[in-house]
C-alpha cells in the first residue's frame, strides 16, 4: 500500500504547530533574559558607587543592542520586549527604545531589500527557516504584480485585500498588533516587505518611524501609567 501524502490542511496545521513551538521557545528565552537583566539591574541599582552606576548603564546599553538585534529576526516578539524595557527603565529610556526598534526594523528591511536572493536563501536555510526558503523560491521569478498577489494569498482574507490599496498602512498596523510574532513579528514583517520589492526604501522607513513612535512618545510624556489602559 503506497504511503499516504499529507493533505494541504494537515500540512498547514503542522506548519502552524512548528511556528507555535518555535515561538514558545523564543518567548521562554526572552523571559529568562528579561528576568536575569531585571535582577542584575536591581543588584547594581542598590549601590550608589560610580562603578555600579557604570555597570548599570552598560547593562541598559547592551539590552538595547540585544533588543535591536532581536527586532531584526523573524518570529521574535519584539513589541513585548520593547514594553519590558520601558517598564524596567521608565520614561527616560523611551527615546532609546524607539531608536532601537527603528534600527532593528530598518536592518531587517534592508537585508530583505538589498541582499541577493542566493544569499538570503542560504541565510534562511542556515537558520532552519524552511518556510521562508520556500516563499523566497516562489517570489524570485515573479514580477511586482505577481509578488503582490502571492503576498495577499499568504495573508488573512480581511487583511490581504487591504494590502493592495493601503500597503504602508497595513505594515504600520501589523507592527503594532500584540502577538504579531505569529505573522513573523516586527523583523519578519519588515524582512518580507523588503523581499517583496513592493515598498520604497524612503517611504517604508518613514512608515516604520511613524508606526513605532506612538508608544515611546506617550510613555515619555505621560509615564508608564498609560500602559495600564491597554
Amino acid at each position: 500500500m503506497p504511503p499516504q501524502t499529507a493533505t494541504p490542511a494537515r500540512a498547514k496545521a503542522r506548519a502552524w504547530l512548528r511556528i507555535f513551538l518555535r515561538l514558545m521557545l523564543i518567548l521562554l528565552v526572552v523571559a529568562l533574559v528579561n528576568y536575569g537583566l531585571h535582577n542584575l539591574q536591581a543588584y547594581f541599582a542598590s549601590s550608589n558607587s560610580p562603578g555600579m552606576r557604570l555597570a548599570l548603564t552598560s547593562i541598559v546599553v547592551l539590552s538595547l543592542i540585544f533588543y535591536a538585534l532581536l527586532m531584526a529576526i523573524p518570529f521574535v516578539p519584539g513589541l513585548e520586549i520593547g514594553l519590558s524595557l520601558l517598564m524596567m527603565q521608565g520614561p527616560s529610556i523611551a527615546p532609546f527604545v524607539f531608536m532601537a526598534t527603528f534600527t532593528g526594523l530598518t536592518t531587517a528591511f534592508l537585508v530583505g531589500r538589498y541582499m541577493s536572493y542566493g544569499a538570503l536563501h542560504s541565510l534562511f536555510d542556515d537558520l532552519g527557516l524552511k518556510s521562508a526558503c520556500r516563499l523566497l523560491e516562489r517570489l524570485h521569478p515573479l514580477d511586482q504584480t505577481a509578488r503582490l498577489d502571492l503576498l495577499r494569498e499568504n495573508l488573512p482574507n480581511w487583511l490581504g485585500h487591504r494590502l493592495v490599496r493601503y500597503r504602508y498602512l497595513t505594515i504600520a498596523v501589523a507592527l503594532n498588533v500584540p502577538g504579531n510574532a505569529f505573522i513573523g513579528g516586527g523583523g519578519g514583517i519588515a524582512l518580507l516587505a523588503g523581499i517583496s520589492r513592493l515598498f520604497s526604501t524612503r517611504a517604508i522607513l518613514i512608515c516604520f518611524a511613524l508606526a513605532v513612535s506612538p508608544v515611546p512618545i506617550i510613555v515619555y510624556f505621560w509615564g508608564l501609567d498609560v500602559l495600564s489602559w491597554w
